[in-house]
């Protein structure tokens, strides 16, 4: 009986340690798992803030990125704006009309009151407007001349530059003498040719011959003439009708006796003559629009 006794208690023994090493072993599970779902926890949170602070950097820089651009865009856009007005504008036309009134005055200077035209004729120029002239207050020619530097009235630079346009005065004994100098042709003088509208309600006539054409008409006291080579297959009309439309608009000094223009339908020289009592005006050059346009500033 003792020894059985003995024997139960050594099991029960047995027993409650056995309880107790594997509720330790529970705890210590529960221990390990506890701190193992805090670590992966801290992980977790660790990469979510480090998200969290990636995405801000990312966003701010983003931020950043967009607003350098949008100054880029506000500065390369003034950069075209002001590109813009600088090709849209005309500062060496604008320089050019002051420098002819200088130039001007430095004639006026040297020979008195004299007439002179008050527009070089030009709406742009690739450089600089240059005069020169010879002669006295009585006769004298002036060359107008566009360079790539200014210079001064007569300066010895521009001695061998050719001009684009040259005004001419020459004085006679009398007004009939002068008049008898300028090439007019009267409206009697071409009845029964073929005629030609030329628009705003003038015509001229047409006259051919010998490989040539000739269309003339007449505008008040002035007589003009369109010369075409029909040989090359010319045709003077065109030319005829803008200079027509030219004359609408800019108004040639009325001549005291009479004034002629001589046109050519290619780019050759293009000639305007009239006189002022005994004194005769010249002015020729290649372009149309120029001479026309410097003619009727000569007042």
């Amino acid at each position: 009986m003792k020894k059985e006794l003995k024997l139960f208690g050594i099991l029960l023994v047995s027993v409650l340690i056995l309880g107790a090493c594997s509720n330790q072993k529970k705890g210590e599970k529960t221990s390990n798992e506890s701190e193992k779902t805090s670590s992966v926890a801290s992980v977790r949170t660790k990469k979510s803030q480090e998200k969290s602070q990636s995405s801000g950097s990312v966003k701010k820089d983003a931020s950043t990125s967009s607003a350098g651009s949008v100054s880029d865009a506000s500065s390369s856009s003034g950069s075209n704006l002001e590109a813009r007005e600088t090709s849209t504008s005309s500062p060496t036309l604008d320089l050019n009309n002051k420098r002819l009134l200088e130039l001007n005055a430095s004639m006026r200077n040297n020979l008195g009151n004299i007439l002179l035209p008050s527009s070089n004729g030009l709406d742009s120029a690739p450089g600089y407007l240059n005069m020169r002239y010879t002669g006295d207050a009585n006769n004298f020619s002036v060359d107008y001349i566009v360079s790539y530097k200014p210079y001064g009235l007569n300066d010895g630079a521009i001695s061998g530059h050719v001009p684009y346009a040259t005004f001419v005065k020459k004085t006679y004994d009398s007004e009939s003498a002068a008049a008898n100098d300028v090439p007019y042709q009267s409206s009697d003088s071409s009845s029964g040719l073929p005629t030609v509208d030329l628009g705003h309600g003038i015509s001229g006539v047409m006259d051919s011959g010998a490989g040539q054409r000739y269309l003339q008409w007449n505008e008040g006291r002035w007589s003009f003439v369109v010369h075409a080579s029909a040989v090359v297959g010319e045709d003077p009309v065109p030319t005829a009708q803008h200079v027509v439309d030219l004359l609408e608009r800019y108004y040639l000094p009325a001549p005291s006796t009479k004034g002629g223009g001589q046109f050519e339908a290619t780019a050759n020289e293009n000639v305007l003559t009239w006189n002022k009592g005994n004194v005769l005006y010249t002015l020729k050059g290649k372009n149309i629009d120029t001479l026309v346009k410097m003619a009727a500033s000569v007042k």
